[in-house]
């Protein structure tokens, strides 16, 4: 059990052990090893990208990465701290990579377009109450969200929309898993 894990648990405990009428602690588990996990990415995030003068776009990046993934889903990681380390590089890289748009930024957003209108919405119907009616409207909102950088053509927006892109693929979550089977003892 991993630091992020622990001090949910902990804290879960505590509510529990002060609260007896609190969710079980199963559930608050869960609630609180995701709330540690984004605070702990965002926080990472945001020092990092003071620091080296990326902030706008390392917060941009974030609202916007997260609402394509909430809508396309993707592979997931078990551990929250694997979650929490991979969230941050794929972030902090994306905020710092700096090319020009019509070159390879168009090649990476038509890219992602393409593996989105494929594929999207992926893997969400464990951990999404959305209803699979509303899923073509998901892939809308992926296709919409993609598209809508050949307006703007920000270049780390293009990354970050193909590195999501990879996550909604097959071979991505099988290549996940494998290196998971290798890792975890």
């Amino acid at each position: 059990m991993n630091f992020i894990d622990k001090s949910a648990d902990a804290l879960a405990v505590s509510i529990r052990k002060n609260n007896p009428n609190a969710a079980s602690q199963a559930v608050l588990f869960y609630a609180l090893s995701l709330l540690i996990n984004i605070s702990l990415t965002i926080i990472t995030v945001i020092v990092i990208c003071s620091i080296t003068g990326h902030l706008a776009k390392a917060l941009l990046i974030i609202v916007v990465y997260t609402l394509l993934r909430f809508v396309s889903g993707g592979a997931h990681l078990s551990s929250s701290l694997a979650c929490c380390i991979a969230s941050s590089v794929i972030f902090i890289t994306a905020s710092h990579v700096e090319y020009d748009f019509y070159y390879i930024g168009l090649i990476l957003n038509s890219a992602a377009l393409l593996i989105l209108l494929k594929t999207a919405p992926q893997g969400i119907e464990n951990i999404s109450r959305i209803d699979k009616k509303y899923y073509p409207l998901l892939k809308l909102f992926s296709v919409i969200i993609v598209a809508s950088n050949y307006y703007f053509q920000l270049d780390f927006l293009s990354t970050a929309f193909f590195i999501q892109a990879l996550h909604t693929t097959k071979l991505f979550e099988n290549t996940i898993h494998y290196v998971e089977r290798r890792v975890t003892p």
